[in-house]
């Protein structure tokens, strides 16, 4: 046994185990892997969109980077899995011949079980790897049930923002009664991006239904209200990673939207 590539293999099954379910299922943000492949996707989009006569289609960003966090997760997953079976000389052996598999046809087999196929042409050698394989399918399908979930509750949570810029749009913000429709779906809204962040990363061509940055126009105008201003800064403040407490006044507030903002806007 290689104790190298199997604590390698059990490290990396944990890290991405974990990063995988709190991103999906915690309801609570984005795990740290996960947050970060999707920073740093956003990262190299915003400099492409600063090279000169480049331009890039804001609709694509959102996409990309919920493609990029899925490969990251199929990637670690599979990597994980492939050096806990390759820990073991013999763990896998061909059908045809019961010679050991080589690299590439443990990843194979791996590949296989992850996606729940089965075909493949080696098998476990004994009753403990047949196990290990067939946890091996079950880690795949639980990640492919609630990558589905996620990815759903994604495009909902981005569905209710562009619903909610729309209705802002048809609302009078001069008149208070305004408040009785807009904070109720504002509070709801906010709770669910704090939730799904990464619905954040979804753009449009039509700046009106740029959520990040119309929300912070959102708050500037309802602080022209000092009166009404109150329950609309409680319901922002519930927004992933903006970085305000209660002992901000209204001016740090608003500055601590702009910042907020200004993460998720492509410059081109």
């Amino acid at each position: 046994m290689t104790v190298i590539l199997l604590g390698l293999g059990c490290l990396i099954l944990v890290v991405i185990t974990y990063d995988f379910a709190f991103t999906t299922i915690s309801a609570n943000k984005t795990g740290p892997v996960s947050l970060g492949v999707a920073e740093g996707i956003w990262r190299v989009l915003s400099l492409f969109s600063k090279l000169p006569g480049q331009s890039l289609n804001p609709r694509l960003t959102g996409p990309l980077i919920m493609c990029g966090v899925a490969f990251v997760w199929i990637a670690m997953t599979s990597i994980g899995w492939l050096l806990v079976f390759k820990s073991v000389d013999g763990a896998l052996v061909t059908k045809a011949t019961g010679v050991q598999a080589s690299w590439a046809q443990t990843y194979a087999f791996v590949g296989n079980a992850l996606s729940t196929a089965g075909a493949s042409n080696v098998q476990p050698s004994d009753t403990l790897w047949d196990n290990l394989a067939a946890l091996t399918a079950v880690n795949g399908m639980i990640e492919l049930t609630l990558s589905v979930t996620f990815v759903l509750n994604i495009t909902q949570t981005v569905v209710s923002g562009r619903g909610f810029l729309a209705l802002i749009q048809i609302q009078d913000l001069a008149d208070p009664a305004s408040d009785n429709v807009l904070l109720p779906k504002l509070t709801d809204l906010c709770v669910r991006l704090n939730a799904s962040p990464l619905a954040l990363y979804y753009s449009s061509y039509r700046p009106e239904r740029r959520l990040p940055q119309k929300l912070t126009q959102l708050a500037h105008r309802m602080a022209t209200y000092p009166d009404r201003f109150d329950p609309y800064r409680t319901a922002l403040s519930e927004l992933p990673y903006l970085n305000i407490s209660k002992n901000h006044d209204n001016a740090e507030f608003l500055a601590e939207m702009s910042k907020w903002s200004g993460q998720y806007t492509l410059h081109s």
